[in-house]
């Protein structure tokens, strides 16, 4: 009699346990980590895209597919001064560095290679958790401008 006590009690236990996991898991998921994500997505200083833009400005057909064309038109202008962008802060980048090694001692130099090194070891590890994190939370892709 008392070992059925036991197994009801182990079992009871058990449930609890069970139901305590798999509402963590539901509590993580669906309210806690989109509102983490949801800072990293799209950051309210970012442009609308043009789904966000039909659904906001009501867009007709037509509408939609002349700002379409507007974007396609202007991607290459904005992509050649991404690269351009990025190729004066690499030159900004290697001056400052060159600066720094006439100061600098040549184990102080290692040092800060060791250091600078070290922290885009860390940034190459956040961002590819950032990147699981995103492909855990991502919904299904949809092609850019198109309606749901």
């Amino acid at each position: 009699m008392m070992n059925k006590y036991k197994l009801w009690i182990a079992l009871a236990l058990l449930g609890a346990v069970a139901a305590g996991f798999v509402g963590g898991i539901f509590i993580e998921r669906y309210l806690v980590h989109p509102r983490w994500h949801a800072r990293f997505q799209r950051s309210e200083r970012r442009a609308p895209d043009l789904e966000q833009m039909s659904r906001n400005l009501g867009l007709s057909a037509e509408q939609r597919e002349a700002i379409k064309k507007i974007f396609e038109s202007n991607d290459a202008r904005l992509k050649e001064l991404r690269t351009e962008m990025h190729s004066r802060l690499a030159a900004i980048r290697s001056e400052i560095q060159a600066q720094m090694d006439a100061v600098l001692t040549p184990e102080q130099k290692s040092k800060l290679e060791s250091i600078i090194a070290s922290h885009r070891e860390k940034e190459k590890k956040q961002s590819e958790q950032r990147k699981r994190d995103f492909r855990r939370e991502a919904p299904p892709e949809k092609p850019k401008g198109e309606k749901p």
